[in-house]
């Protein structure tokens, strides 16, 4: 994102961001940790990385192709994850 940005534009934000600081920085980060730690109390068999539930909001991780296989294996998390429990 600094790549394109040129001096005077990184000064004011760096000036907006003093005076009204960008809200929830990391909430991205707090939200795939809560994510994360659901699936291991949920007892899945594969924990993806905090990285691998974070968002690429810039583009910046190099895109990844996934097989239907690794796509169902994924869904089946999610579903474990979410899954209700008998009582």
């Amino acid at each position: 994102m600094l790549a394109g940005m040129t001096h005077s534009e990184y000064i004011q934000w760096a000036t907006i961001y003093e005076t009204e600081p960008f809200p929830e920085e990391r909430a991205d980060l707090r939200t795939a940790e809560i994510l994360r730690m659901q699936l291991i109390a949920a007892g899945a068999k594969q924990i993806p990385t905090i990285a691998d539930l974070l968002p690429d909001y810039w583009g910046e991780r190099t895109e990844r192709k996934q097989s239907p296989e690794q796509m169902k294996a994924n869904m089946n998390l999610i579903k474990a994850a979410t899954k209700k429990r008998k009582k």
